[in-house]
């Protein structure tokens, strides 16, 4: 879990929120004030587009399939995408598309359900669908292809240039 941070907003006020959504915060306030940031990210329908090179992609809450393999080369890795793909089935698929389709764009687990039309029943319905991935994780040799933020909603994403990547995938395979 995202380690958890008070920030004051006023004499004997403060907020506790994991670092990760405080930093969403900041974003959104940041836009809202015309102030910007460095760095790329917008909102859509209330969620947070992350770019390729925003920091809350290194603040996320994967263990070892995500921080213990090399990240998907969009340039190189079309037949390994492919591989990934190909053999992913059932809830797995809805939850991995609707990430493929919405590239960058931070989902909640409310998010997932209501895109989806209610397939996943809550947060341990969706977590479980992860599990269909793991062979085709395991097999290609690379992280998972999407990162997820563990909070109160946990939230999951994937790169544009990764979704971009898998979108290609997914063409050929389906074709």
């Amino acid at each position: 879990m995202s380690e958890m941070v008070r920030l004051s907003i006023g004499p004997d006020m403060e907020l506790s929120m994991s670092r990760t959504r405080a930093e969403q915060l900041v974003l959104s306030w940041s836009r809202q004030l015309g102030m910007g940031l460095s760095f790329a990210a917008t909102e859509l329908d209330g969620a947070l587009v992350l770019s390729d090179d925003h920091p809350l992609w290194e603040h996320h809450t994967g263990l070892d399939g995500h921080r213990d393999y090399p990240e998907w080369d969009p340039e190189t890795d079309l037949a390994a995408a492919q591989a990934f793909y190909q053999p992913i089935k059932s809830q797995a698929k809805i939850f991995f598309d609707l990430l493929i389709d919405h590239p960058g764009q931070q989902l909640s687990v409310d998010d997932i359900r209501r895109l989806t039309g209610d397939v996943f029943s809550g947060p341990r319905s969706v977590a479980g669908s992860i599990s269909g991935l793991y062979r085709s994780h395991q097999a290609s040799g690379r992280r998972y292809p999407f990162y997820w933020w563990e909070g109160q909603p946990t939230c999951y994403a994937m790169k544009p240039s990764v979704a971009e990547l898998f979108r290609r995938a997914r063409n050929s395979v389906d074709s």
